[in-house]
Formats: structure tokens, C-alpha cells, sequence
């Protein structure tokens, strides 16, 4: 059987194990799978990067999933070394040179010894694969964690990782499912009102315990690595905040908050993984500032013909009802500002579709043209050149009863600037002294001994802190401190709940 034979009816029965509509046809679609494995051989090489059991998959993972790999799947992850041969440069013997013994630099500098001949001469009889040893010796250097992400990273070293029997691969992937729903009907089409569908009760926010968050995180981190996937949160999953919610039909969304050290300074990042029957079927994300979240998901390809706008709606309808997001934002990327993908699959009109509206007055009002003649015209298509046009605002669905054209978001950018004009104005640049100087003054401001770091030059940007009432400046030091928690989920909260804080940051420009 060919590989593209074989790749479509793959697709089919990862699609039949998630969308089952009876317990006979998921029944073979597992069957079928356990089998898979043993029918590629012959054609693996013409199915990598597919994630099918028993292929490869190749791609240069980042120095954290690097290590995550060769922690967790061993030698059946290595260097590729045959694709890096196509590099111009050796570049791997220029970080050798910082992590081994100085006189060994006399062997490196040879050009007609190539690092992945050297590497096997410094192993000598130790086995293990050549990514282990190289991340042993990283690891072993003492440098700070930002040189060695630094150093490892710009290497853009290709690794392969052989699937052979691994039961994370697509075919085998699988979490467990509670209960199983048959899909006698799909939701294929777009709520009649998706505003009304997002407002609906949702299941309750479990916390996960730790031990199963770990595994939670590994198969979060399995699913995406195979579809060339390194997504930030996930891969840097806080372990201690780690949430299911069971959305119905089947579908659970497995919610990742992001380790305390990465935490952004003002918004909140959260991952998900989207699981259908137990079957991971895409991810999603979310960005909280106060009542707002940048929202989206990405459904797999596989499993895109499934429930896809619903599935939408639920996620909204999770972080609107346990994190309490009013406003909605899909960021312009979304819907093909300097997004080829999304120009071609005019996604802009999708969201607008929805009740997401153009922030930008002057887009707003294109777009409502641009709608009323594809009204009059059925049939008829945006070009290109239009979307481009659509494309250049962000969109908002309000969930409050707000209008579209109010919305004003807080520019982070702007906040970010003010705070280097404030180092360097006040402090020339010295960013410890003024880190130091400014928590200080900060936590006089609010009546404490000290406070958090990490927003302290935010705060120190209000003139008059030390004027604000009481109830203001005991939310505001909650902030500060909510922040740093084992959990970000009570920053959210604690964030909205300072309404003199948020005004002050709407100000800032």
C-alpha cells in the first residue's frame, strides 16, 4: 500500500477514534491503529514528520524540549546528524570549545575532524545517544540558564526522533476519558449567536494534582512536538497550575498556567490542550489583562471537519465564566496581518461571522461595506488586497453589553517604554540601582516592608502612589503579590479588582 494511501486512512481512524458514532466504529478505529505500526515499514521514509507509529520525526527543538526528549525517550531521540552536514558552518565545534578541557581545543581545531566524528571519540565506550552526552556536558559548564538556552539554540541543531513503539506517537496518543460520547449528530455549523453560546454554564475548574500534571504536561508536550509545535506555555507548564474542565460532548481542555520565572509582567498566558474522547485534537491560548483575553485555538488538521466552531465556543465559554474575561481580543496576526495562511482562508470573515468587530474605527467601517456588499453579491469573495485591508486591526467581542467602538486596551508596548525612560532618565541606565530604588520606594508608597520586583517599576510610574486611598492601594499591593503566587489564576482576579490601577495603565502612552 502506498504512503499516501496509508497516510489518508490513518487520518480516518484518528478521526473515527475521536468522533465515534458508536462504540462498534471506535472499537475498529483502535483496533486498526494498535495494528499501524507494522503496515508503515516498508514506506517510513516517505511518512516522516507525520507522527505515524514507527516513522521519524525530525525538527531542532529548542534546548528545554531537548532535554525533555532525551530525558524521557532516550536513545530513540538524536542529532540528526546526516541533515546537519548541510550546514555551511561547524558550528557545533564552536560550543565545544567552551565546554570542554582547554587542551582538548588542540583536537577540535581540525577541519578534517567534523564535531559528529569528535563526539564519538569523547564518548569512547559510554553509551547513550550523542544528544545526551552533548546536554551532560551543557549542563555541566555552570553557565547561567539564559547562555546555555543561547548557545544550544543558535546551533538550530535538527534532531530525529524515531517512533518506533512509542506510545505518544499520533496513532497512539491517548489520555484518559471519564466517559465516552457517540456522536450520533456533528455541530459543524457556527452558532446561530456565538456571544449566547459563550455565556452558556460550563463544567467546574479542577485543579489537577501535581503528580498528574506532570503526565498531563508530557502528553501536552508529546502532541504538539510531533506537528512541529513548540508552544511556549506548554513547554514551560507550571506543574502547580494545572486545570481540566469537562466542556461536554466529550471534550475536555486541559488549561497550563506558565512557570512563576516566565510570567509576563501585566498579562496572564495560559496553553490548553483541546482532548476529544481522550484524543488530543489541537490547542488553544489565552492572554488576560484585566477583563480582556487574546483568545484562539488551533484545531489539527486531522480532526478540522469535526466540531471546530463549537469547540470555539466552549473554550471562550471557559476562560469567560473561570477567569473572568468580558472582552474577548483576536489579535490581527489571527486574521492575516503578515499571515499568509490567514489571508487564504479569509479568516477575518469567520471571526466577523461570530460578532468579532474591528477595534480600528476606520476598519470598522471598511469592513462594514465590504459586508454589505458580499450581502448584495451571494456568492461573491474578498480579494486578497480587501483582507490585507481587514487585517490591519485587532477584533473584539464583547460579553458585557459594551460596544465594539469603546473598547480601549491598555498598550503594553508603551508601558514597557516608560519604564526604560524612567531607568534612564532617573537612574542613567543603571537597571539594578533603579530596580533596587524603585521597590523600595514603591513599598513605602504602600505601607510594607517590601514588595515583589517584577512590577514594582510599573507601579513606581504613578506620581501620585502615596496619595491613592487606602481600598486602591491595598489592591494594588495584591497585585504585586498575587503575581508571585504558586498559581496566576488569583493575579487575574486580583488585577480586575483594581479598577484605579487599570485607569492609570489605560493613560499611559
Amino acid at each position: 500500500m502506498s504512503a499516501e494511501t496509508l497516510l489518508a486512512e490513518h487520518e480516518r481512524l484518528c478521526f473515527a477514534r475521536a468522533f465515534p458514532r458508536t462504540a462498534a466504529e471506535r472499537r475498529r478505529a483502535d483496533a486498526a491503529l494498535a495494528t499501524f505500526e507494522g503496515r508503515v515499514r516498508g514506506v517510513r521514509g516517505d511518512l516522516e514528520n507525520t507522527g505515524i507509529a514507527g516513522t521519524r520525526y525530525r525538527y531542532p527543538f529548542n534546548l528545554t524540549m531537548a532535554r525533555w526528549l532525551a530525558a524521557r525517550y532516550g536513545s530513540a531521540v538524536e542529532v540528526d546528524w546526516a541533515a546537519y552536514k548541510r550546514h555551511e558552518w561547524d558550528e557545533v565545534a564552536a560550543l565545544f570549545s567552551l565546554i570542554v578541557a582547554w587542551a582538548e581545543n588542540e583536537g577540535l581545531d581540525d577541519d578534517d575532524l567534523p564535531s559528529w566524528d569528535w563526539v564519538r571519540r569523547a564518548k569512547g565506550r559510554r553509551g547513550g545517544s550523542d544528544l545526551s552526552w552533548l546536554l551532560e556536558r551543557l549542563g555541566q559548564t555552570g553557565f547561567a540558564p539564559d547562555l546555555e538556552r543561547s548557545l544550544y539554540e543558535r546551533l538550530e541543531l535538527p534532531l530525529v526522533w524515531d517512533l518506533s513503539g512509542c506510545g505518544e506517537s499520533v496513532t497512539h496518543a491517548r489520555l484518559p476519558a471519564r466517559r465516552v460520547f457517540y456522536h450520533r449528530t456533528m455541530l459543524r455549523e457556527r452558532p446561530a449567536d456565538f456571544a449566547a453560546e459563550v455565556r452558556k454554564p460550563i463544567g467546574v475548574l479542577e485543579l489537577v494534582p501535581r503528580a498528574r500534571a506532570h503526565r498531563l504536561i508530557d502528553a501536552a508536550r508529546a502532541a504538539l512536538s510531533q506537528r512541529e509545535r513548540e508552544f511556549h506555555v506548554i513547554v514551560h507548564a507550571n506543574p502547580d497550575e494545572v486545570y481540566r474542565v469537562e466542556a461536554d460532548r466529550g471534550l475536555e481542555v486541559l488549561v497550563f498556567g506558565l512557570a512563576r520565572a516566565l510570567r509576563l509582567t501585566l498579562e496572564s498566558d495560559y496553553g490548553a490542550l483541546l482532548v476529544k474522547n481522550g484524543v488530543p485534537i489541537g490547542y488553544g491560548y489565552s492572554v488576560h489583562l484585566f477583563d480582556r483575553a487574546d483568545i484562539a485555538i488551533n484545531i489539527f488538521p486531522t480532526y478540522r471537519a469535526g466540531e471546530s466552531p463549537w469547540v470555539f465556543a466552549r473554550f471562550a465559554s471557559l476562560f469567560h465564566h473561570h477567569f473572568g474575561a468580558q472582552k474577548l481580543i483576536m489579535r490581527r496576526y489571527q486574521v492575516g496581518w503578515r499571515n499568509l495562511e490567514g489571508i487564504e482562508s479569509g479568516s477575518f470573515w469567520f471571526y466577523y461571522k461570530l460578532g468579532f468587530r474591528p477595534v480600528d474605527a476606520r476598519v470598522a467601517a471598511l469592513a462594514g461595506r465590504e459586508a454589505a456588499r458580499l450581502a448584495r453579491r451571494p456568492g461573491a469573495r474578498s480579494g486578497a488586497a480587501m483582507l490585507r485591508r481587514l487585517a490591519r486591526s485587532d477584533l473584539v467581542l464583547p460579553l458585557d453589553g459594551s460596544l465594539a467602538e469603546d473598547f480601549r486596551d491598555a498598550d503594553i508596548r508603551a508601558i514597557g517604554l516608560a519604564v526604560t525612560r524612567l531607568i534612564e532618565r532617573r537612574f542613567g541606565g543603571d537597571r539594578r540601582r533603579a530596580l533596587a530604588t524603585l521597590t523600595r520606594r514603591v513599598a513605602r508608597s504602600l505601607g510594607v516592608p517590601r514588595v515583589p520586583e517584577r512590577l514594582a517599576p510599573v507601579a513606581a510610574l504613578i506620581p501620585d502612589l502615596p496619595r491613592w486611598p487606602a481600598a486602591d492601594r491595598r489592591a494594588l499591593l495584591a497585585v504585586l503579590r498575587r503575581k508571585e503566587g504558586t498559581r496566576e489564576r488569583p493575579f487575574v482576579f486580583a488585577l480586575q479588582r483594581a479598577a484605579r490601577f487599570r485607569r492609570f495603565l489605560a493613560r499611559v502612552r
